[in-house]
């Protein structure tokens, strides 16, 4: 495995950006997986913070985690594009310049916290990308961070909190508004799992985008474990997500926790 870290000109964010990737060795046509920091990271925070680099190891999957600059990945109401650049730019400079499988059932995404928020959020917007969306810990509940920021400048992002719901940024109103369409119409292929430790404060924004989108009739699997909002906890997730992807049957978690694969069944 190769780990190689990219510097290049976004045209889509105006500005030289920054990434780490884990390559395999191999034959090529790698599966290939977006992973997301959280709010005060960088590219490097898998890799310094988790044993990433090791679960990656000997596995056809390339693991691609760009900054995200607290920005959440999103279309920012007053800056930069950074949904654009996580779906459009990214995915074709990845493409072109690493041997990468282009089908979309080898495409994933995930990401921890504000990361979380960012793969569920690119998921549902772009159905045709990605296989499976993974969220650890996610902050998927905007609203409840224009009461209580903790160090997210929210209004560059997504504008005043009266009209964050107008850009599609809040998760609930976009899963609302898809199932206000024909069903016939809404891509609902796209796999979503979603995890959060039971000691952690924010698993209510978990627990209530699972139940949203399985009303809603998403593929939607909600996983809990022992664990808080930390890196021990997002250690094991990124753990069983490459055990998951590679397709072994493995979940690395306390005594009673279930098998991730037969859980998503």
């Amino acid at each position: 495995m190769a780990w190689l870290t990219v510097n290049f000109d976004s045209k889509a964010l105006n500005m030289p950006v920054m990434l780490d990737v884990l390559i395999p060795q191999g034959r090529g046509g790698y599966k290939q997986l977006y992973l997301l920091h959280g709010a005060g990271g960088d590219h490097t925070s898998w890799l310094t913070k988790s044993r990433a680099a090791d679960y990656a190891e000997g596995k056809n999957i390339a693991v691609i985690m760009p900054s995200g600059n607290n920005k959440c990945y999103v279309n920012n109401r007053y800056g930069k594009d950074y949904f654009t650049f996580l779906t459009e730019e990214l995915v074709e400079k990845c493409e072109t310049w690493f041997s990468l499988s282009d089908k979309k059932e080898d495409r994933y995404i995930g990401g921890m916290s504000m990361g979380g928020y960012g793969a569920v959020h690119a998921a549902l917007k772009r159905p045709d990308l990605y296989s499976t969306a993974f969220s650890y810990s996610g902050l998927l509940d905007i609203s409840e961070r224009f009461a209580r920021p903790q160090g997210l400048d929210l209004s560059p992002v997504f504008g005043k909190e009266e009209e964050f719901s107008t850009q599609d940024y809040d998760l609930f109103d976009f899963i609302n508004k898809m199932q206000q369409k024909n069903s016939e119409n809404v891509d609902k292929t796209t796999e979503f799992i979603l995890t959060c430790g039971l000691q952690d404060k924010r698993i209510n924004m978990t627990t209530k985008l699972y139940r949203s989108m399985q009303e809603a009739g998403y593929r939607v699997s909600y996983i809990e474990g022992q664990g808080n909002h930390d890196w021990d906890y997002w250690d094991r997730c990124i753990h069983n997500t490459l055990e998951y992807i590679s397709g072994k049957n493995k979940f690395i978690e306390d005594e009673e926790a279930s098998d991730w694969r037969k859980l998503c069944q």
